[in-house]
């Protein structure tokens, strides 16, 4: 941070003794903001920020001109903008609060470029207090922000899937290897490439005709849909069958709601159901769901989530407007 302090000279009229004296002023410093989230509706979402203003004077400043702007971006998307004016600092410092609203609806463009990047969001909050005699005062703090849907989605242990049918003995399939990638994201929709290693342990043919999924986060469907392509898997041998899930992105600033009403925690679930086509014009339902295709994201986009973050000092008086 850039602390030099800019001097300005106040003529101070003493009528004890009649005189004119010189009082320097120096110029108040930013020396941190911390950001949390701290409310959410259908559209908006609250951030609160404290910027902590340091008083290097032994009296009060009046800063009645003085203006306070707020910026969140995430991965170089503005998602809101707040600002505050007419600030008074007393002489040990003050703590400013103020709110900025970030819109909902840029949630599925970050949401795009947070997958594009690995999964990764780069959080950028920058601060800064425009005081007139003293120019601008500037501070900004970076995080990144990392999650690991499809690593949580792979799997190489073995499961069985049954259908239950009379003359059929169990397991129909084995599915050996689970491997989930994204696809190139846009701001419509996110590609999610599914890859089950499906082998066949019974003495007959079994045709896998499609595959069906939905996808739900914390219970609100973002994708649905099925598979156009059939896979004969032959006795005793193994196949890659696969499945591209598109997951709609309009849908997921009402997902972002749950998301941050429930603590910044999401429940993904991919349910997949593989449609058979067996011998005598039999065609069966098999829900994969106990293969176990869930995860859990769990975030700290301001690393203050339940009081997570340090809090240095005592907090001062603050005084806005007149």
């Amino acid at each position: 941070m850039n602390r030099t302090r800019a001097a300005v000279l106040v003529l101070v009229t003493l009528a004890a003794v009649g005189g004119v004296a010189a009082l320097t002023v120096e110029r108040p410093t930013v020396e941190r903001t911390e950001s949390r989230i701290s409310g959410v509706n259908d559209s908006t979402t609250l951030v609160t920020t404290e910027l902590l203003v340091e008083n290097p004077n032994p009296v009060g400043v009046r800063l009645g001109n003085a203006t306070v702007n707020h910026s969140v971006r995430m991965n170089g998307i503005v998602m809101g903008n707040g600002s505050r004016e007419g600030l008074r600092i007393t002489e040990d410092g003050t703590r400013v609060n103020f709110t900025t609203a970030i819109d909902n609806r840029k949630i599925p463009a970050w949401w795009a470029s947070h997958v594009e990047r690995g999964e990764r969001t780069r959080l950028a909050t920058s601060a800064s207090v425009d005081v007139p005699v003293f120019g601008t005062e500037r501070v900004s703090e970076n995080r990144t922000v990392t999650t690991d849907i499809t690593g949580a989605l792979n799997t190489s242990e073995p499961r069985p899937i049954n259908a239950s049918l009379p003359l059929l003995d169990d397991p129909v399939l084995v599915v050996d290897r689970t491997t989930a990638t994204w696809g190139n994201a846009t701001p419509e929709t996110t590609p999610l490439d599914i890859a089950l290693r499906v082998r066949n342990p019974t003495e007959i043919p079994i045709p896998v005709s499609r595959i069906d999924y939905t996808v739900t986060m914390n219970g609100i469907p973002v994708a649905n849909g099925t598979t156009g392509r059939g896979d004969v898997i032959p006795p005793g041998d193994e196949q890659t069958v696969r499945t591209r899930v598109a997951i709609r992105n309009r849908k997921l600033d009402e997902w972002w709601v749950s998301h941050i009403e429930r603590n910044q925690h999401t429940d993904l679930r991919v349910s997949l159901t593989a449609v058979l086509d067996l011998p005598g014009d039999t065609t069966v339902r098999v829900p994969l769901d106990g293969l176990g295709y869930s995860t859990d994201i769990d975030t700290d986009v301001f690393g203050t989530k339940n009081g997570s973050a340090a809090r240095a000092g005592t907090a001062r008086s603050l005084s806005i407007g007149a």
